[in-house]
């Protein structure tokens, strides 16, 4: 009955009617999967490694997506924002409030929830999205993708996608 429903790609980060016209000038690759391959197995985040970063980057930020939850809109399973714009990497793992400031994502969750979708369902695509930003944003509560994709509206200097898959 699930089957057919999706939240949808077009509801993605970077289909975001606010960062329509943002450069799309970021390389996100991993040496755990290739774009638009199976995910590693595992819970835990996906090394990942960006280029392209713009001059003027005060901050990175991540957020990773399931776009084919059958959902209204696609669930996050990590944000990660105030990353340090010099860094061109995470290692596996590495997105926890103990090592990132982290966002809320699935059930009000700070760290990274691996790809686990419906049995039966079909593959999911898992939208890795790095967004370099002008300024680094402070929030007086944690944040949800909304409230930080608001906050991030007009200082999005370029971003870059890397997608991933997981059926089970």
């Amino acid at each position: 009955m699930l089957r057919s429903r999706r939240a949808g790609f077009e509801l993605r980060v970077a289909e975001d009617p606010r960062f329509a016209y943002v450069p799309r000038e970021i390389v996100v690759t991993s040496d755990a999967f290739g774009d638009g391959e199976p995910l590693p197995p595992g819970m835990l985040s996906p090394q990942l490694r960006w280029s392209g970063v713009p001059d003027g980057t005060a901050a990175l930020a991540i957020v990773v997506e399931d776009v084919d939850v059958p959902m209204p809109r696609p669930v996050t399973h990590a944000l990660a924002y105030a990353i340090d714009p010099a860094r061109d990497a995470l290692e596996e793992g590495e997105m926890t409030a103990d090592r990132l400031t982290m966002g809320r994502g699935v059930a009000g969750r700070t760290s990274f929830i691996g790809a686990s979708p419906i049995p039966g369902h079909g593959p999911h695509r898992y939208v890795f999205t790095v967004l370099a930003l002008d300024y680094v944003p402070h929030f007086d509560q944690t944040p949800n993708r909304n409230r930080f994709l608001d906050a991030a509206a007009g200082h999005v200097l370029a971003l870059g996608e890397l997608i991933g898959t997981r059926e089970r």
